[in-house]
């Protein structure tokens, strides 16, 4: 990944029940992102509000970083808990290079 693009990092899931919980991460720090409970909507928090962007759905989840920089290099995770206690996560790496 280059320096100043954007970047949709995806997760594609199948899970028994509905959403319970289910959180972006950023995994090197272990700080929350954004954050859904049950059916409402992605809470990014304020300290990545104005260039993450975050969508769950029942089987896809999808975390945008905007104008991406090399301070955003590192682990990201998404953790999902359903309803009927099924817990899945996954973490992925993401390196940015200067263009």
């Amino acid at each position: 990944m280059r320096e100043g693009d954007n970047i949709t990092l995806k997760w594609n899931y199948t899970i028994d029940g509905s959403i319970g919980v289910a959180q972006f991460l950023n995994a090197t720090d272990d700080a929350s992102i954004a954050a859904k409970f049950g059916d409402g909507d992605p809470t990014v928090g304020p300290e990545y509000q104005e260039r993450f962007k975050a969508d769950i759905s029942s089987t896809l989840a999808q975390l945008t970083i905007i104008t991406v920089q090399r301070s955003d290099s590192g682990r990201y995770k998404f953790a999902l808990t359903s309803t009927k206690v099924v817990a899945i996560s996954n973490e992925v790496e993401l390196k940015v290079e200067c263009k």
